[in-house]
């Protein structure tokens, strides 16, 4: 106990208590039945610490991998939307480059008709 109690300890902890010295002495000697008859619990060993700190790493692991994996859900929605809208708006396109083509197409041939009674009706006029 003395020599835990001589150890230097890490800059900006607080030494440990005589209790908690006492305590990690008598883990380590576990065959000290009276206080453990009367109640005294040792601390819990670093193997069940460490084995709790691998518990919480990968609880937070799988819970960070679980909100990672709902945003990347939400993107590829977001993906799928943009690109039926895309596709949306370029099947309109098409649709209206058509009837742009047809409308255009119409026009010339009612122009072109147009020009031939001006013409006639030039012709007409001239000869009477």
């Amino acid at each position: 106990m003395e020599a835990l109690r001589a150890q230097p300890f890490p800059e900006g902890e607080m030494p440990p208590s005589s209790l908690q010295v006492v305590s990690k002495v008598l883990s380590q000697n576990s065959s000290n039945q009276f206080l453990k008859s009367v109640g005294f619990q040792t601390p819990p060993s670093t193997k069940s610490g460490s084995s709790n700190e691998s518990e919480l790493r990968e609880q937070l692991a799988a819970e960070a991998t679980a909100a990672v994996q709902g945003e990347l859900d939400a993107l590829r929605k977001k993906i799928q939307d943009a690109e039926e809208d895309r596709a949306r708006t370029h099947k309109e396109l098409e649709e209206y480059k058509k009837i742009t083509e047809k409308n255009s197409k119409e026009m010339a041939e009612t122009n072109l008709l147009l020009n031939k009674l001006l013409s006639l009706q030039g012709n007409a006029s001239s000869s009477t």
